[in-house]
């Protein structure tokens, strides 16, 4: 036999009571969660709005303010003005955060995405608190074309940066280009400081040495000044004696060119002279020469003959010749 006919009526009714009281209680606690969360007995009132669109915007989204639900958005309809009538639900006892002053935008529930939903600034608290179904300042959401036209400009300017920036880096590239060889330049540089170092310390010693040696430099400079005094008083005073020995000069040469002309005059009255001479030589050993052919003087030149060898005496120097064609004029 099954089990469920071996329970009795009461049993069976315990059974089904407690399948029953069960979900019962569920529903309760679950309505009464509810109630708490949405705050289903919690006084409420209502305000208005107007938008030029939805944006999104449904009934059940939530409002809020300073990032606390206050309440849920109750209705969105379309006027015959063509715009879009808002009806909110706020809780009451937040009724004084909402004034007359405060302003209503559509935002999102995340940064960029997530939910629609209303957003209430606070008011001041000199400004009046808003009554029930009064209407709100609506505050309504830049339209993407004028974000679009308001960013693109800034895009331009990011372009322009964009592009001094690629400059900038092709500048950089080529001072890190420039730097390399500078780099590479003091590298060799480096290699060659030994033998610099050695050169300026040779250029060091020579100093040292002339700087030693300066002393007696110095000694023959100074020397060597007094010598050019010296020299240049000589100059000076053998240039104050220069006149007298130019006029000297000119004295001289002015005889010597008197004599000259003397010379030249006495020279062209010797010359007729020179030349009756030798026309008188000629006759005269023309004379010589008839003596000798004739007697007694023939004789006497054979009678002569030639002298001795060994009393010959030194031949007498030979006279030049006194004829006229022999005589340099």
């Amino acid at each position: 036999m099954h089990y469920s006919h071996r329970l009795s009526s009461g049993r069976v009714a315990q059974i089904v009571g407690t399948f029953v009281l069960i979900p019962a209680l569920i529903l309760v606690t679950a309505a009464f969660w509810m109630s708490k969360t949405e705050h289903l007995f919690s006084p409420k009132y209502h305000l208005k709005a107007s938008l030029s669109k939805s944006y999104g915007l449904e009934p059940g989204a939530p409002v809020v303010v300073s990032g606390i639900r206050i309440g849920r958005v109750e209705q969105v309809d379309l006027n015959d003005r063509g715009t879009v009538d808002v009806l909110l639900r706020l809780l009451t006892r937040y009724q004084e955060m909402v004034r007359d002053n405060s302003e209503l935008r559509i935002t999102k529930s995340g940064v960029l995405v997530g939910q629609t939903q209303v957003e209430i600034g606070m008011g001041t608290s000199t400004s009046p608190v808003l009554p029930d179904g009064a209407p709100i300042h609506v505050v309504e959401p830049r339209d993407i074309g004028d974000l679009v036209n308001e960013v693109e400009p800034v895009l331009a300017a990011v372009k322009q940066t964009l592009l001094r920036v690629d400059q900038m880096t092709q500048d950089l590239q080529s001072g890190l280009q420039a730097g390399n060889k500078a780099l590479e330049q003091v590298a060799q540089a480096t290699k060659d400081l030994p033998a610099v170092v050695a050169s300026v310390q040779r250029t060091v010693g020579s100093l040292e040495q002339t700087a030693t040696a300066l002393p007696a430099m110095t000694g023959s400079v100074k020397r060597t000044l007094s010598m050019v005094d010296r020299v240049t008083a000589d100059v000076q005073h053998t240039t104050s004696q220069l006149p007298a020995l130019l006029d000297s000069t000119r004295s001289t040469l002015t005889s010597v060119k008197r004599l000259s002309d003397s010379v030249e005059e006495v020279s062209q009255e010797l010359l007729p002279v020179v030349q009756t001479a030798q026309v008188t030589l000629a006759d005269l050993s023309v004379l010589v020469r008839g003596a000798k052919q004739t007697f007694p003087f023939n004789r006497f030149a054979q009678n002569a003959g030639p002298p001795p060898k060994d009393r010959a005496s030194p031949a007498a120097p030979t006279l030049p010749s006194l004829r006229g064609d022999q005589i340099r004029p």
